[in-house]
């Protein structure tokens, strides 16, 4: 009994040091970024001067760049969140779309897959995602 114990809390730890560095990145990336900052003081002053192009160009190009990869972090850091809610009321494993079981593979790849192989594929293409 000890051992099932272990294997379903695995999931819940892994899960947990996912979303706390999942948070940790992304908080890194939009700080370095100067995500939180005007873009004026991440491009020091160039909007404020008379800009060359290119440079405006790039520091909007970097900045939305930054601003699309936080935002996919956030993202994960939420299906995290959704697989550990789902480990806390016991439906963890099952897939959120067919109600079957999750294959052990998958979540071993993914732990916060919250859907099987088909489902999350037919969910990606509904809402319009790529792989």
């Amino acid at each position: 009994m000890a051992i099932r114990k272990k294997m379903e809390t695995a999931p819940q730890e892994r899960l947990e040091a996912d979303r706390k560095r999942l948070e940790l990145l992304a908080a890194q990336c939009g700080e370095e970024a100067g995500l939180h900052r005007p873009l004026n003081d991440v491009v020091g002053g160039v909007i404020t001067g008379i800009p060359e192009e290119t440079d405006l160009a790039q520091a909007l190009s970097d900045r939305e760049t930054s601003d699309i990869l936080v935002h996919l972090l956030d993202q994960n850091r939420e299906q995290v969140e959704r697989a550990l809610e789902r480990v806390r009321e016991g439906t963890y494993g099952i897939c959120e779309g067919c109600a079957r079981r999750i294959p052990e593979a998958r979540l071993k790849y993914q732990p916060a897959a919250t859907r099987c192989v088909e489902c999350q594929g037919h969910w990606d293409r509904i809402n319009g995602r790529t792989a």
